[in-house]
């Protein structure tokens, strides 16, 4: 993910653009990507002090130092980086220094240090070689740490992969994003939106006259304490969201050092290399499957494949269906324990305004609703829990 000092933006009253590369630009860019590419390919199995020092040979203009460093920002992130396996630093460390230590006072005034003794000397104690040793003192330094793995990616996709990273950079900030989307077909729109739910966060849905979706999501920065991790995942919808057949996006942000407010807007939409992939269940809700299907039970429960819709109020995205053995008989589960209480209350007003299908919303009790907000005979109920979703007690509301 980029940083904000390596994206290019330019402000125009109270909006901020971020500056796409033009033609020359992504040229230069593209040779950049290229070598810096050819380095990492060869950097495997160096360390990260070596890798970043043959970035820094790359031939990068002063023009595009800041596309440069960012191009080497986003192929460090596709790094991993592991400590060399054997001896621990630490217990490396302390023996050589007591060693060290006990020869220096034995030298006499004119006597030198030999350091390379030392090494020889300790090195059998550890079963290492000196030069092994050597190497283990400092390995749980982050420069010292060894390239073991890469996700491969080419300069060109590299390229564009700088220029949607410095949206998401922008999104890092935002207060609240609402995005008017169209997607290909029902199942492509709610694909996307499991995904919104895998990375678990907080938006609301609404299904527009003409067929397509108006989504609300809350920023890093409307949180009480803005979270980096909450925001990183709200950069992660900006590749989804690129696989809808198109979109416009409007943020509420805050900008810089002062945090001046400021709107950004971004469109696009019909990447194909973006096609939506259908997120996995949360661990949560996939355990709690598991534990469902362990039950003597009449239910079945699957993953739900449907978005519940009731026009003029809201949209809702169940996470599992439940299906009966002996009758044509269907229930819904959505889980909510990440949510907030407004989320909560819309639930329950979509109940009440109608929403037809029969369903469970799984409710954190860290968010303080009772169970009794929603009236018997209405077709959907609050399950409130404490930590672990209880399988049983599902069970139990769902019925006979």
């Amino acid at each position: 993910m980029l940083t904000a000092d390596l994206v290019r933006v330019k402000r125009k009253g109270q909006t901020l653009q971020v500056r796409p590369l033009d033609a020359r630009q992504r040229a230069r860019a593209l040779a950049i990507a290229e070598g810096l590419c050819s380095v990492l390919e060869a950097g495997v199995g160096g360390s990260r002090e070596d890798l970043e020092d043959a970035f820094s040979a790359v031939e990068v203009g002063a023009a595009d130092r800041r596309v440069g460093d960012g191009l080497r920002k986003l192929l460090l992130d596709r790094c991993t980086f592991e400590m060399r396996d054997g001896v621990d630093p630490p217990t490396a460390r302390a023996a050589v220094f007591a060693a060290a230590a006990a020869a220096r006072r034995t030298l006499g005034p004119d006597d030198a240090f030999d350091r390379e003794a030392v090494l020889a000397a300790v090195a059998p104690t550890l079963d290492l070689t000196p030069e092994a040793l050597d190497d283990a003192l400092y390995a749980d330094l982050k420069s010292a740490h060894r390239l073991v793995e890469v996700k491969p990616i080419g300069p060109a996709r590299l390229v564009d992969a700088y220029d949607r990273a410095q949206a998401q950079a922008v999104l890092l900030r935002a207060v609240q994003v609402t995005v008017e989307a169209d997607f290909a077909d029902a199942g492509a729109a709610r694909t996307f939106f499991q995904k919104l739910k895998f990375l678990r966060l907080l938006f609301r849905i609404e299904a527009t006259e003409g067929g397509t979706y108006r989504i609300e999501l809350d920023g890093p920065f409307s949180l009480f304490q803005a979270s980096t991790k909450y925001g990183l995942q709200l950069a992660l919808m900006l590749p989804a969201l690129e696989g809808a057949a198109r979109f416009a996006l409007r943020a509420e942000v805050r900008w810089g050092k002062d945090r001046t407010p400021l709107i950004f807007e971004h469109e696009g939409g019909g990447d194909a290399a973006e096609a939506l992939e259908a997120a996995p269940l949360a661990d949560d809700v996939a355990q709690l499957v598991e534990r469902f299907k362990a039950l003597d039970t009449p239910w079945r429960v699957r993953r739900s494949t449907r978005v519940l819709t009731l026009p003029g109020v809201g949209v809702c995205v169940p996470d599992l269906v439940f299906s009966h053995t002996e009758r044509e008989e269907r229930a819904y589960l959505e889980v909510m324990g990440f949510w907030s209480r407004d989320a909560v209350w819309r639930r329950v007003e979509l109940v009440e305004a109608g929403l037809s299908e029969r369903i469970v919303f799984a409710v954190s009790s860290r968010l303080r609703v009772s169970e009794a907000v929603l009236d018997d005979d209405l077709p959907g109920e609050l399950y409130v829990y404490k930590g672990v979703m209880n399988a049983r007690a599902i069970a139990e509301r769902l019925g006979s």
